[in-house]
Order: C-alpha cells, then sequence, then structure tokens
C-alpha cells in the first residue's frame, strides 16, 4: 500500500519540491529502450547537436576550445563528428572549473558533487537537475529489470557514513535504509541483516557487497536472518568473478552490475547478463585507442559525452577506466547496444615487456585459490618491474610463492622481474576503495607497442 501512495503522491511531491523529473524520465526510459537502434542514435544525435550549440554560446570554456579548433557548432553534427574535438581530462576540470559553468542557467538548476577520488584527488563538479534525474531513471530502470518498482524498500551500503539531516529525511521517505560498510562487524551482523531483510534491491560497492557476503559465508549465518532481495546492484568497482560467485552464493540472487562516472549512468546488466547495456538515451560512449574508435571485442579507453547535463557539460570526457565494446545484440530483446566487459581503470593493468598485457582480472584468479594470502597488491613501477605486496597466513608456502612467480613470468615473460614483498596490512584508498593492481606505465605506451608490432 505504501509503495502505491508513494509512487502517486509523496514522489510527485518530493520532485515538485526538488524540480526533479525523475519518475517522467522512467516512464519514457522503459519505453526508449525496447527502440531500434537506429533511432537511439538518431536520438542522440539531435541531443548532441543541441548540447554543443548551447556549450558554444553560453559555457567560456567549450567557446574558447571551438575559436581555437577553428570549428563551428555545426560542424558537429553526429557523435562521429565528435573525434574532431579533443577528450576531456580530470586535469582540464581542475583547471578551468568556472568557466566549464553555462552562464545561462540559473544556480538553483546546479548540484555540487564530488567523484570519489580512487585513484587521487577527488574532482569537484556540477550536475544539472536535468541529469540527475535522469540519471536515477537509468538507475531504476536496471532495477525494474528484476521487477523493483517506485517505492518499494531498498538498501544502500555505502563507503560514507551518512551525516546531513536532508539526506537522512530523503532516505526515510524513499524507503531507503542507509548503511555504513565501515560500521558492520561480527557482532552487529545479524542486527543489520534485520534492517536488510524486506529490501528488494541491495545497492552497493562491488567490495563492500563481497565483505558482507564473505563475512556472512564464515559466520555460517542462519538463512533465516538474511534478506531475500531480488538483484544486488553493484557498482563504484570492478566486479571481479569470485566476488560475483560469493555473493550470489550467500544472497541467493542475481548481481547486476552497473557502471558510469561523474553522475553518469553509462551501462547496466540485465538478468541475461551477457554484457552491459549502454544508456543511449542519455550519453554517448567511445572505446577508444589512439582517439579512434576500437572494434568489437577489442580493448580501449572510456570517453564519454553526457548529452543532459548542461549545467556543466561532459563532452568527450576520459574516465581512465578500459571496456570492451560488442556488436552482439541481447537476447532480452531490448535495443540499447552493448559493452561486452568493462576491464576496470587504466591504472589497474600491467604491460609486459613483451607487448602485451595482464588485466586485474588475471591476478584476483592467480591469487583466488592460494589459502596462505589473505591480500595482495601489484604495483608496476617501471615497464619491466613489479612489486608483489602480500599479506600472508600460517597456509603460505614456499611452493605458493614459486607458483606465483612462475605464472606471473609466464605470462608476462621471463624479462619481467619480480619482487616479492611481504607486509602486515594493505591499506585501502582514501576513498575506501581496495585496489589489487596499481601501474605507473601510462596506457598510451601499449597502444604504441600494439601500432609498432602491426
Amino acid at each position: 500500500m505504501y509503495s502505491v501512495i508513494y509512487r502517486n503522491l509523496l514522489f510527485p511531491i518530493m520532485e515538485f519540491v526538488k524540480g526533479t523529473k525523475i519518475s517522467s524520465y522512467l516512464k519514457w526510459l522503459n519505453k526508449t529502450q525496447w527502440w531500434k537502434l537506429k533511432d537511439l542514435e538518431r536520438l542522440q544525435n539531435k541531443k548532441l547537436r543541441a548540447l554543443i550549440k548551447h556549450a558554444y554560446d553560453n559555457v567560456p570554456y567549450y567557446h574558447r576550445l571551438f575559436k581555437k579548433l577553428g570549428l563551428r557548432p555545426e560542424d558537429i553534427r553526429t557523435k562521429e563528428d565528435l573525434q574532431k574535438l579533443p577528450v576531456l581530462t580530470k586535469e582540464d576540470i581542475r583547471r578551468n572549473l568556472n568557466d566549464m559553468l553555462a552562464r545561462n542557467m540559473p544556480r538553483s538548476r546546479f548540484i555540487e558533487a564530488h567523484s570519489s577520488g580512487s585513484t587521487g584527488e577527488p574532482l569537484k563538479y556540477y550536475v544539472d537537475k536535468l541529469a540527475y534525474s535522469i540519471g536515477w531513471a537509468q538507475t531504476f530502470r536496471c532495477w525494474s529489470w528484476v521487477g523493483y518498482r517506485l517505492g518499494e524498500p531498498y538498501v544502500k551500503i555505502s563507503l560514507n557514513p551518512r551525516t546531513k539531516l536532508i539526506k537522512k529525511v530523503q532516505d526515510k521517505l524513499m524507503r531507503c535504509i542507509y548503511i555504513y560498510s565501515s560500521g558492520i562487524n561480527n557482532d552487529n551482523l545479524i542486527g543489520y541483516l534485520k534492517k536488510m531483510r524486506n529490501a528488494k534491491i541491495i545497492r552497493s560497492y562491488a567490495s563492500s557487497a563481497f565483505m558482507l557476503a564473505n563475512m556472512i559465508e564464515k559466520i555460517g549465518i542462519d538463512e533465516r536472518f538474511l534478506p531475500t532481495p531480488r538483484a544486488i546492484a553493484t557498482t563504484g568497482e570492478t566486479l571481479y568473478n569470485h566476488w560475483r560467485r560469493t555473493i550470489e552464493n550467500v544472497f541467493e540472487c542475481p548481481v547486476l552490475d552497473g557502471y558510469g562516472g561523474e553522475s553518469t549512468p553509462v551501462a547496466f546488466e540485465c538478468p541475461m547478463r551477457e554484457g552491459y547495456h549502454v544508456c543511449t538515451e542519455s550519453v554517448i560512449v567511445e572505446i577508444l585507442r589512439n582517439n579512434e574508435q576500437v572494434s568489437s571485442g577489442e580493448i580501449g579507453e572510456v570517453v564519454i559525452t553526457n548529452l543532459d547535463n548542461w549545467a556543466m557539460p561532459f563532452i568527450r570526457y576520459k574516465l581512465n577506466d578500459l571496456a570492451t565494446p560488442s556488436d552482439e545484440p541481447c537476447s532480452c530483446g531490448r535495443g540499447l547496444p552493448m559493452l561486452e566487459s568493462i576491464q576496470g581503470r587504466d591504472t589497474d593493468i600491467v604491460i609486459t615487456p613483451n607487448g602485451s598485457f595482464l588485466v586485474v582480472h588475471f591476478f584476483t584468479i592467480l591469487f583466488e585459490y592460494i589459502e596462505g594470502v589473505d591480500q595482495f597488491q601489484v604495483i608496476q613501477e617501471k615497464i619491466d618491474r613489479l612489486k608483489v605486496k602480500i599479506v600472508r597466513n600460517d597456509k603460505f608456502t614456499e611452493n605458493d610463492l614459486r607458483y606465483i612467480v612462475s605464472q606471473i613470468k609466464k605470462h608476462a615473460g621471463e624479462n619481467m622481474e619480480i619482487e616479492v614483498e611481504f607486509v602486515d596490512h594493505i591499506p585501502p584508498t582514501r576513498s575506501g576503495k581496495r585496489r589489487f593492481v596499481i601501474s605507473k606505465v601510462p596506457i598510451s605506451y601499449l597502444w604504441r607497442m600494439i601500432d609498432e608490432r602491426v
């Protein structure tokens, strides 16, 4: 009953007060997901032309950029024309933040936001309420693929404690059970699980969902105390295969992974789990290698254009992530184009002296079944040198050490020097995320080596 009242009365009132349009966009997105790809691309190009003209006319940074390049708004007609513009980096935003804001829009439409800063300094930016609305509608659409409806209770497990009163009130109204992941321990676990009992969706950073599932598994919690969500919606980090298996085994429901950046939902899994559906109605996704679109099945760098954030346009913004596009449609029948996989940060990939690469999944699989390793981290300082940090336990043996080194050399080549350092603890980043691989070799080095081989 509350869900019906919420959808038809409370939520519309909240949207009126906040100036958002999540509900109406959700209805629209539930229709457009079944459009043919050519119709979705026509929509993209129409929105792109409007965004480009707006940015040229009202955003000083882009007006200067177009003048410098000798371009006019009419030179960018389709998403293929975007290659006439340079990519936008985090450093560009930090240097030009004020000049990237639209001068013709009231500040009441701006929402201040910050990235997590998982690999460095957090990024401050602004989101238009329109983009905010469509972003949440994209998320709710993904949840609806497993039967979720607005007003039903859901859990949000976060790396940060909830402190602001207005957010706490919003959580209450939206039936969001907010949980600070660091507050969970063996003693209070059952109490937290009781809070989650009626949740239809559990939304969490991938690592937090895994740690919760791992804790439940190790303690041996009676299934009577476990929540029974329709899905676990992971976000914010690379979802590793062994994390997915553990989460699904414990909660007995599918994990639907989502991917995005800077308040821009980019792609979501559906229950078929054949890849990631791109949020085509609100974002253009390019997967690039040396500023050229890669072919289906090839790995490249993710560059996005948010089609709805007119307050602070993100045009060809480099997310510093790697992904693989796919030409294969999903068997669910949706017209949304697909990403085959999300490989993680471009600094989560080890480049080998022989011109190949090892993605972070190689290392998570390598260490998954070595019982003597509690934690690990691989750091690449130079092209031919790796440092492997290991937190070991009593089960670790010399055979484990030889196996680890031999497997890395087998795939990275004999010219890769490997230093193993045993440590007591590997701290997470400032944002609370855990990084298994840190490479300081630029990804451009790999593209250059591949080009030279060709």
